[in-house]
C-alpha cells in the first residue's frame, strides 16, 4: 500500500515530522531514536546530524502565503486623542494589514489581521489567560503598545478575540459591524451598519487579495507498507527505488517502524527540488506511484500488484463516479479506468440491458414495475401508460426466468384454459376493491366496528388467494400478514380507548397481544381463536423477543470488536 499521509508547510513542521519518523517508544514508554537513511544513503545517527540534514532539507521551502488570522483588540487611552492622531497610530500599529475600527470615547475597538496563528490564541482566550503559560498574547499586545507609543498615543491594548479561518473571519467581521456604531476603515471611510452582512461581505472581498487560507506544501509524509511477514529490507529498498524514480533531485529520508505487525516504511520528501521541480499527488499521480511501488517490490522478490478502487467495485451498479472517471479518462490520458467500467458506462448510455443484472435482480425489478402498475390502476390511470408498465414488468420477469434457467410462470387466462401472461397479486383485478376496504379500517370508532371491517378485509383476501398462482402465494401471505398487523394495531388502540373511557383500570393491552387475541381464523373469519392457540402464540412471541434481544446483543458485541480492531489498525498506522 502507498499513501500520502500529510504535508509540512515550514521548517518547524518538517522538524516535527522528522522527529516522528526517527523516534519510537520502547515497551516501557521511553522514546528512542531509530535509524534514518537519507537519499544519499547516509545514516542520521544523532540529533546533530538530523539538524544538519533538516537545514539542507528546508533550503527549497517557499515562503508561506498570507493567512486568514484575525484578532479583535481594545485600546484604553490614557489621555485625549484626536481622530487624526488615532488614525495615524492605528496605521502605524497595523501597517498595511487590513483592519476596521470603532471609537467610543476614550477607547477604540479594532478588528484586524495578524501574522500570529489565531487557533492557539483562541484556545488561550477560551481557557482563560491566567490558566495558560503562553506569552503569545503578551507579545502581540506589547508590539501594539510600542507602535502606538511611537505615534504619540499612550494606550493599553487587550486582545479579546481571535479567529483563524475564512468563514469565521467573515462572520466575526459582520458581528463587529453589528455590535459597534460608526465603524470606519483605515482611510476614515464610514461603514454602513444598516445591512451588516452585505457590508462585511463587501469589505472582506476588498481584503481577499491580501489573504489566503492555504499553506504551502513544502514537504510530504509518505507511507510504503506491506503485509506482515514481508522482508522489511526489501520494502526499504523498493521504497528508495520508487523515490529515486518518481522524485529525482528531491531530498528525502526513510525509516522503518518495526513495532507494527505490517511492514511500515515512512518517508519525508521535499515538495520542490533544487531545480524547482514540484511534486504533485493527484489521483493519476497516486496510481503511477502505486504502479512504480508494485513493480519495484516485484523486482525485490515480493508479490505485489497495483490496483485501483474501481477494480474492486465491478460488482457494484453503475454510478456517477464511474461516469466521472470515464469522462476524465477521455479528456486526460493520465487518468485510466478499467475496461469493465468503460463497458458499463457505454452500455448504460446506449441503453443496452445488462443481462447479468437481470438474472441477479430481475424479480425485484419486475416487482417494482408491478407495484407501479398497481398504483396507476388504483389512481384510475388507463390506456397505453398502464399497459406499458404492466408489459415491462412481465417482460423483465420472463427474461429473468429464462436467463436463470427457470420455467416461466404460467397463469390461467381470463378465458379459463390455456396459459396466460405472468401475473402478480398487486395487479389482481380485486386489488382496487381490497385497497378501498383496507382504507376503510381507519374509520371505525369502536372495537365492534373494527372487527366487522377486519372480517370484510379477510374475506376479500381469501377470495383473492384462491385465484392466484402458486408462485405468488408466498408473497401474498407476507402481504396479508402485514395488513393484519396494521389492523390489529388499530383494534388494540380502540380497545384501550374504550377501557379508558369506561373508567377501566390498568394499562393498555400490548398491540402484539391484541393481535394474537383478536385475530380471526383464516378458515372462518367469524370465529375467534381458541385459548390454547392464543397461549401458544404468546409463548412464541416471548421466545421471538428473547431471540431478537440475544441477536441484537451479539451484533452490538461484534460491532464493538470491529470498532476496536479498526482503532488498533489506525493506531498502528
Amino acid at each position: 500500500m502507498f499513501k500520502v499521509l500529510s504535508s509540512a508547510a515550514n521548517g518547524k513542521q518538517a522538524g516535527a515530522l522528522l522527529a516522528y519518523i526517527g523516534t519510537r517508544e520502547t515497551e516501557f514508554g521511553e522514546k528512542r531514536d531509530i535509524e534514518i537513511f537519507t537519499d544519499s544513503g547516509q545514516a542520521l545517527a544523532n540529533a546533530e546530524d538530523r539538524r544538519g540534514f533538516l537545514h539542507q532539507f528546508t533550503q527549497t521551502f517557499e515562503p508561506q502565503l498570507e493567512n486568514t488570522n484575525f484578532i479583535e483588540v481594545r485600546f484604553e487611552f490614557a489621555g485625549d486623542v484626536t481622530d487624526e492622531t488615532l488614525s495615524a497610530g492605528l496605521s502605524s500599529a497595523f501597517g498595511s494589514k487590513p483592519f476596521v475600527y470603532a471609537r467610543n470615547g476614550n477607547s477604540v475597538d479594532i478588528y484586524g489581521h495578524t501574522e500570529e496563528r489565531a487557533g492557539p490564541l483562541a484556545k488561550i482566550l477560551a481557557a482563560g489567560r491566567a490558566n495558560s503559560r503562553s506569552k503569545a498574547l503578551d507579545k502581540i499586545e506589547g508590539g501594539l503598545r510600542e507602535a502606538m507609543a511611537k505615534a504619540g498615543i499612550r494606550a493599553a491594548p487587550e486582545v479579546t478575540a481571535a479567529v483563524g479561518n475564512e468563514r469565521k473571519a467573515q462572520y466575526f467581521l459582520q458581528k463587529f459591524i453589528r455590535a459597534h456604531k460608526q465603524v470606519r476603515q483605515p482611510n476614515g471611510q464610514a461603514v454602513s451598519s444598516k445591512q451588516p452582512m452585505k457590508a462585511a461581505a463587501a469589505i472582506y472581498e476588498q481584503w481577499r487579495p491580501q489573504l489566503s487560507g492555504r499553506e504551502r506544501r513544502n514537504a510530504y509524509h509518505l507511507l510504503f507498507s506491506a503485509r506482515a511477514g514481508t522482508d522489511p529490507q526489501a520494502i526499504m529498498a523498493a521504497a528508495r527505488a520508487v523515490l529515486e524514480e518518481r522524485a529525482p533531485g528531491h531530498k528525502f529520508v526513510l525509516a522503518h517502524h518495526a513495532e507494527t505487525k505490517h511492514v511500515h516504511i515512512h518517508a519525508m520528501v521535499q515538495a520542490r527540488s533544487a531545480d524547482g521541480e514540484r511534486l504533485t499527488f493527484y489521483k493519476a499521480d497516486l496510481y503511477a506511484w502505486r504502479e512504480a511501488y508494485a513493480e519495484q517490490a516485484r523486482q525485490h522478490g515480493i508479490a505485489m500488484v497495483a490496483t485501483r478502487r474501481y477494480d474492486h467495485a465491478m460488482s457494484r451498479p453503475y454510478t456517477k463516479e464511474h461516469a466521472g472517471a470515464y469522462k476524465r479518462a477521455q479528456n486526460d490520458p493520465r487518468y485510466q479506468v478499467s475496461d469493465k467500467t468503460v463497458a458499463r458506462v457505454e452500455d448504460k448510455r446506449q441503453r443496452r440491458i445488462d443481462r447479468g443484472l437481470l438474472v441477479a435482480n430481475g424479480a425485484a425489478i419486475a416487482g417494482v414495475w408491478e407495484q407501479t402498475a398497481a398504483v396507476m390502476r388504483a389512481a384510475g390511470v388507463t390506456g397505453q401508460a398502464l399497459t406499458a408498465a404492466q408489459a415491462i414488468g412481465n417482460n423483465v420477469l420472463q427474461i429473468h426466468a429464462h436467463r436463470a434457467g427457470e420455467k416461466p410462470v404460467a397463469t390461467v387466462s381470463k378465458g379459463g384454459g390455456g396459459p396466460g401472461r405472468t401475473s402478480s397479486f398487486l395487479s389482481h383485478p380485486g386489488m382496487k376493491e381490497l385497497t378501498r376496504l383496507i382504507g376503510a379500517t381507519e374509520m371505525p370508532q369502536t372495537p365492534l366496528e373494527m372487527r366487522q371491517k377486519m372480517a370484510r378485509v379477510n374475506q376479500a383476501l381469501d377470495q383473492m388467494r384462491d385465484t392466484l398462482p402458486n408462485a405468488e402465494q408466498t408473497r401474498f401471505e407476507q402481504y396479508r400478514d402485514g395488513v393484519n398487523d396494521k389492523m390489529h394495531d388499530r383494534l388494540a388502540r380502540l380497545q384501550y380507548e374504550q377501557q379508558k373511557g369506561a373508567g377501566g383500570a390498568g394499562g393498555a393491552a400490548p398491540e402484539r397481544e391484541a393481535r394474537g387475541r383478536d385475530l380471526p381464523a383464516r378458515e372462518d373469519t367469524r370465529q375467534p381463536e381458541t385459548p390454547r392457540r392464543q397461549g401458544e402464540k404468546a409463548r412464541q412471541r416471548v421466545q421471538q423477543q428473547k431471540d431478537s434481544a440475544k441477536q441484537k446483543g451479539r451484533q452490538a458485541d461484534e460491532q464493538d470488536r470491529k470498532t476496536q480492531r479498526s482503532q488498533d489498525k489506525e493506531y498502528e498506522r
